[in-house]
This record gives structure tokens, C-alpha cells and sequence, in this order.
């Protein structure tokens, strides 16, 4: 019953490919597999999709007396790389604490830092983000992910800015979505090696006018470590 939970969500990614008429123009669906109407994970989607979908899950599902060790703290580096110009290269450290609710559902909260750069951005930016993660294999020596969440970010300078083939300027005050795959490996009893790969964007959902709202987006990857006291 609850690897049927799993089912469409998987089933998405495999069926992008049908819909590409429904992206932003000038992407494509491996620019951002989970970007298609109405699933939008990009947008403010990001963050409705994975809290509807935990909170339903919780109501229809019992709680796992057997779960231990729940809580977990950890801290990722990442990279990722604009695919539409200026291209922007954006580096990105989290350190966050996950909540494990049920085997194959944890929840959770990270603060991250972001250095945006290519040649008319240079700036920095702090930012919270909470997350739902969905575990389709959670073993005890490693567990399979896929994680989507959203939140805000401020930047010290108004991001993007305007280039030569794009002449809107950004704000300083954006929302941050983030979906992507990730492991968690045990190096130990209670430390624990993530991999992954992810999709970010930051906009300000036309909170001002899609004439100030260029936003980005990129796919990259993370490493980081986990502890579990």
C-alpha cells in the first residue's frame, strides 16, 4: 500500500516526454523534468506539491512505532549550472535537520547560503527552505530519496541582473524552489555520506511585475554528510 504512494510521482518523470508542449518556452523536459503544467515544481508549486502530498500521506498512513533514531543533521555543498544565458554558475552550502515522520517520509528544514556568478552577477545570498523527502528504499545501510521543497532567499545584490539579451532587472527578495534525487549512505552507526543531483530556481513569482522577475534556473549536483545523534 505505500509503495503505491510512489507510483504516479514516478511515473511523472518517465512522461515528460509527452508533454513538452507544456514548458516555458525555450526548455526542454530534461532541463527540468518536473516543470510541466500542472505540476510546476519550479514555481510556488514547489512548495504546495511536497506539502499537500506529506500532509496526505500522514492522514492516510499509521504511525511506525519501530522508527528510530528519527531525527538527522547534515551539511551539503552543491553546484549547479544555469542552461539558459548568462548561464550562471551558482555554488551552495545547507547545513539543515531532518525529520524521519514515517519510513518512507521524512520532513524538514535547511538554512543555505548562494553564490551566484557569471558575467553580470556576483552577489550572495542567505536563504530557508523547508522540504519534504519520499523514500521509495529506505534500508538501514543507505536510503534512496526524492526531495522537493521551497522557501525565501535574500541576496545582497537585486538578482539577476540585466544582460545584453535580457534587459529586466531582478530583485533582492526572491523565492527558492529545489526538487531532486539523493542518497544517504552509512559510513557509520550514526554517520551517514548524500549524493545527488537537483533542479533549483529562484524568482519572485511576479511579485513585482514579470518585468522585474527574470529568474533562474539550473541543474547540478550535492555531497554532503549526515549525523544522526
Amino acid at each position: 500500500m505505500k509503495h503505491k504512494l510512489f507510483l504516479p510521482l514516478f511515473l511523472l518523470v518517465f512522461l515528460v516526454d509527452h508533454v513538452n508542449a507544456q514548458f516555458a518556452v525555450g526548455d526542454k523536459w530534461y532541463n527540468n523534468p518536473l516543470g510541466f503544467k500542472p505540476l510546476n515544481l519550479h514555481t510556488s508549486m514547489g512548495v504546495i506539491v511536497p506539502t499537500v502530498a506529506a500532509g496526505t500521506a500522514l492522514l492516510l498512513t499509521t504511525k511506525d512505532s519501530t522508527l528510530q533514531r528519527k531525527l538527522s543533521i547534515y551539511n551539503e555543498t552543491g553546484f549547479s549550472w544555469g542552461y539558459k544565458y548568462p548561464y550562471t554558475f551558482l555554488p551552495q552550502n545547507s547545513t539543515g535537520i531532518n525529520y524521519q515522520l514515517r519510513k518512507w517520509m521524512s520532513v524538514g528544514v535547511e538554512l543555505s547560503m548562494y553564490f551566484p556568478r557569471d558575467d553580470f552577477n556576483k552577489t550572495t545570498g542567505v536563504a530557508i527552505r523547508p522540504f519534504a523527502r519520499f523514500y521509495p528504499v529506505n534500508k538501514k545501510s543507505w536510503r534512496f530519496y526524492f526531495e522537493s521543497g521551497g522557501g525565501f532567499i535574500y541576496l545582497i545584490d537585486e538578482f539577476p541582473l540585466p544582460t545584453d539579451q535580457d534587459n529586466r532587472l531582478g530583485t533582492q527578495f526572491n523565492g527558492v524552489t529545489r526538487y531532486g534525487l539523493g542518497t544517504e549512505i552509512n559510513l557509520s552507526h550514526s554517520a551517514g555520506l548524500m549524493l545527488g543531483v537537483r533542479h533549483l530556481h529562484i524568482s519572485n513569482g511576479n511579485s513585482k511585475g514579470v518585468e522585474r522577475n527574470p529568474s533562474h534556473d539550473s541543474n547540478g549536483f550535492f555531497v554532503g554528510f549526515a549525523y544522526r545523534p
